[in-house]
């Protein structure tokens, strides 16, 4: 299968995401387009984890910086309904402080990283995010955070949730443990993780637009990019109720984990 990432990684010519998908076969968009349908059908089906699943899929046609652009958007707009149900946003965003204080540095550094990095490491590292995601959320540790550790626990994940977030498109998982161990459940927990999610990818995409290797037209490409996520979700919203989730969710995130080892092996080998 041809990868157009090597091309450009290696000639150092400008890697913006819309010059990747405009020299691209017809084949590998609609690939591209149907790996943001499956995404979109799991956050359809259990609410979170299109991130986790698209990425190791797209990075199977496109390189790793492409795809972390390309999801950028889907992030930020799919997550904005859950992100302002329920009113209180302000009071939210308040709450959210400790972890957005360490994201910020966190997602500069991740970017500079990400953007430095050749093809083969990229992948590499990503892969091993990827398995170590999987693997944590498939454990499923339950934790419970005392109080007086809530500012440096919600500083510290999430400076590493915004490394995570910008080398990975995986902005969430590290927070989102965060936030169950501040004992947020059900609704309270969703409008946290949905707004975190909005504020971190909009910061990404600002930060990649800024950058050499990316402009303006790959945030229209990448905001495209929602509709098929969007139309997974409204398949998996519908079929929900006919397959149990947590069995699902599981057989998701052991063929995650199976992705990322498959990116270990490219990164490796190729």
């Amino acid at each position: 299968m041809r990868r157009l990432s090597r091309k450009y990684d290696h000639s150092g010519a400008k890697l913006t995401l819309i010059r990747t998908l405009y020299v691209e076969q017809a084949s590998i968009i609609a690939d591209v387009s149907c790996s943001l349908i499956v995404a979109g059908f799991l956050k359809g089906m259990i609410g979170v984890g299109m991130p986790v699943v698209a990425l190791p899929l797209l990075a199977l046609f496109i390189d790793i910086k492409s795809a972390v652009m390309l999801l950028s958007m889907p992030l930020i707009l799919s997550n904005v309904p859950q992100a302002l149900e329920g009113g209180k946003t302000g009071r939210c965003l308040l709450q959210l402080m400790p972890v957005i204080l360490g994201m910020i540095p966190g997602l500069f550094l991740g970017v500079r990283v990400l953007l430095t990095l050749n093809a083969s490491v990229a992948e590499i590292i990503a892969g091993l995010v990827v398995m170590g995601v999987g693997g944590v959320t498939l454990l499923g540790p339950k934790l419970q955070l005392q109080f007086r550790l809530v500012l440096p626990a919600g500083i510290t994940l999430g400076f590493f949730g915004g490394i995570l977030g910008a080398i990975a498109a995986m902005p969430g998982p590290l927070v989102f443990i965060f936030l169950l161990a501040k004992g947020l459940r059900g609704k309270a927990f969703t409008k946290e993780a949905s707004l975190y999610l909005v504020v971190s990818a909009g910061l990404l995409a600002i930060l990649l637009t800024a950058s050499p290797q990316f402009n303006w037209f790959d945030v229209w490409v990448s905001a495209a990019a929602t509709l098929p996520v969007v139309l997974g979700m409204y398949v998996g919203q519908h079929v929900r109720d006919k397959i149990e989730p947590e069995t699902f969710e599981k057989l998701v995130l052991i063929a995650v984990i199976a992705a990322g080892a498959e990116l270990l092996r490219h990164g490796f080998f190729s």
